[in-house]
């Protein structure tokens, strides 16, 4: 599949998480349509790992 706008980062997926109202869902959808199923779970998962690095040290 070609690309012409390079995937998000897992850290800034992890900003865009942390944003209030966001999506998961539709985030999801996109990022599956773009990368593939599997490779969005795997960049979701890390991101999510992120998010949760960063409000735990926020707390």
């Amino acid at each position: 599949m070609i690309h012409t706008v390079p995937a998000p980062t897992a850290e800034q997926l992890a900003d865009l998480l942390l944003t209030a109202g966001i999506n998961e869902a539709a985030v999801n959808a996109e990022l599956a349509a773009d990368l593939g199923a599997r490779p969005a779970r795997w960049l979701l998962a890390a991101a999510h790992s992120i998010a949760a690095e960063r409000l735990w040290a926020a707390a």
